[in-house]
């Protein structure tokens, strides 16, 4: 705009005010970035209690802020049983095996999400997207609960040090996450964290290398997936169709007008 508009370019020594929290706008900020008497105002956002911001400790919002381009952390069995080993965690003498596939296993994203793999088809992963300062942990269902509260303030983080702990009202709010794959070219759904990221979920290919697992061969309970999803109890976590991302996106992603119900619920805007 600045280039266009000698107003908007004298504007840019009014700076924002930084807030020492992420995100935020401490105050209204006037812009004069218009010919004539037109103002532009930068106010402070609403609170929303349901996102990860709302029950983190403000000495920990920084982690959940993102400092680069977004890139999926890949949980699967493939990368549990190779590369990856460091990301599963067990007290036992256990391991990941491609014969159960993810069952069975817990995700925790932090100290702040806590995905329970009930029932999924044996090549499905999930690609976590959000920031890097919040880790991924996988460990056995059995043993989530001990992992937890044993690592909580330490490997899963924030919330950060054993005196936030105390504070946390920990993973109180569970989610029955029910969905059905309906094809093995593009991915299934994905399930946003408010206030964190997002869990895409999509069939892998198969363990002979030969692409992915082949639906018609599956009934269909088969094809149902279960997961428990645990965060902090105002937490919202909810269902949504998949994001196509980068060029692999474009390979399956086809537009769609939107359905009467979807345009009923649809905000109306004003011009």
């Amino acid at each position: 705009m600045a280039l266009k508009d000698f107003v908007a370019a004298a504007a840019r020594r009014y700076k924002p005010i930084q807030s020492a929290v992420p995100g935020t706008t401490l105050g209204p900020i006037q812009i004069d970035a218009f010919h004539g008497e037109g103002k532009l105002y930068d106010t402070p956002g609403v609170h929303l209690h349901h996102r990860q911001a709302a029950v983190v400790h403000a000495e920990d919002l920084p982690l959940l802020a993102p400092r680069s381009r977004l890139k999926g952390n890949t949980v699967s069995i493939d990368a549990l049983t190779k590369e990856n080993q460091e990301l599963f965690y067990t007290s036992k003498a256990t391991s990941c095996t491609v014969d159960n596939g993810l069952n069975g296993l817990s995700i925790f994203w932090g100290g702040l999400v806590r995905i329970d793999v009930v029932k999924v088809p044996l090549h499905i992963r999930l690609i976590m997207y959000g920031p890097k300062g919040v880790q991924i942990k996988v460990v056995p269902t059995s043993e989530a609960e001990e992992f937890y509260h044993r690592e909580l303030g330490g490997a899963l983080k924030p919330p950060t040090g054993k005196e936030k702990t105390k504070i946390w009202p920990g993973l109180k709010g569970i989610h029955p996450i029910n969905v059905k794959m309906e094809n093995n070219s593009r991915p299934v759904c994905d399930i946003a964290i408010s206030g964190l990221g997002w869990i895409a979920i999509e069939p892998g290919p198969s363990t002979d290398g030969t692409g992915a697992e082949d639906l018609d061969i599956l009934s269909t309970i088969d094809k149902q997936l279960h997961l428990l999803v645990h965060v902090a109890k105002p937490v919202e976590v909810f269902v949504r169709p998949p994001m196509p991302i980068g060029i692999l996106g474009s390979t399956w992603y086809e537009y769609s007008e939107l359905t009467e119900e979807e345009e009923e619920t649809r905000p109306k805007v004003s011009y």
